[in-house]
């Protein structure tokens, strides 16, 4: 008897524990998904030009610049960037997901953006960047949010 007893209170409590969910969890679940974005894991080669000649920068290490670069342009914060690399490792492609503050004007965040993405990838990749008009920058507006401090 006392085991079945022992049992049904194990069972209540498992089952009182997995309605529950922690607020705690809910309010870091979003900078656990950013960490585990940022987690080590090959990176592929990314060709730049300056002075001395070739040099390769790791997509990674681009993508943590241009992040940079979105999450400065104000009402914006870079939700997601990938690069896509073409022939001779030469960049062909960036794609950057943002978030926008709530009441944003979103065609001027986009170009503010794409501008300021353009910039950042001729300091980087110097030569060898492509062209402001060659750079096919895909803008996704991916949440809107009127809190500031999501944007940080």
């Amino acid at each position: 008897m006392t085991i079945d007893h022992e049992d049904d209170i194990l069972d209540q409590a498992t089952s009182l524990l997995r309605q529950h969910t922690d607020a705690g969890w809910t309010a870091i679940s979003g900078d656990i998904l950013r960490r585990s974005l940022r987690a080590f894991r090959p990176s592929e080669p990314v060709r730049g030009r300056h002075d001395l000649g070739d040099f390769f920068v790791a997509a990674d290490v681009l993508v943590a610049r241009l992040r940079e670069t979105v999450d400065a342009v104000p009402d914006a914060a870079a939700a997601r960037i990938t690069c896509t690399t073409g022939e001779d490792r030469r960049l062909a492609e960036v794609t950057i997901q943002i978030i926008a503050a709530y009441g944003t004007h979103l065609l001027s965040l986009a170009e503010l953006v794409h501008a300021a993405a353009a910039r950042r990838l001729t300091d980087e990749l110097g030569t060898l960047a492509p062209a402001d008009d060659a750079i096919h920058t895909h803008v996704h507006v991916g949440d809107v949010t009127d809190d500031p401090r999501d944007l940080y």
